[in-house]
């Protein structure tokens, strides 16, 4: 599988152009996924495309969007790797890489204890 801008920090037009349809379809294939039928996923998607396309969300809190860049830049700078901080970084201290690890849990764990609980996709079969 090839590397998106293997050879430079940012993708070309094309290879962004490449991405954000790969991510658009994903979305769309998960909306037909979750509904109940066809006829459901059809009418979620339909009552998304209205003037409320431009208007910021209520349902996350607007502080989420703050760690938004900083998850995308780890992932980006670790996606020639299994794992984004497997190099790149290079933690040889164990005790540095313990830090990092730990801030980023509390990091989720924080951000996660803000919002309302739903059922997990796959225990509803």
């Amino acid at each position: 599988m090839e590397v998106i801008a293997e050879n430079s920090y940012m993708p070309s037009l094309k290879e962004f152009g490449q991405m954000s349809l790969t991510f658009f379809l994903t979305v769309i294939a998960w909306v037909f996924f979750r509904a109940e039928n066809i006829r459901h996923a059809v009418i979620y998607l339909g009552g998304m495309i209205n003037s409320s396309v431009f208007s910021f969300p209520e349902l996350v809190p607007k502080r989420l969007f703050l760690l938004l860049p900083f998850f995308i830049f780890l992932e980006w700078f670790g996606r020639k790797n299994q794992f984004p901080l497997e190099q790149g970084f290079h933690l040889n201290s164990r005790t540095l890489r313990f830090f990092l690890y730990f801030i980023l849990g509390v990091l989720i764990i924080w951000s996660g204890s803000k919002l309302t609980t739903q059922e997990f996709i796959y225990f509803q079969f």
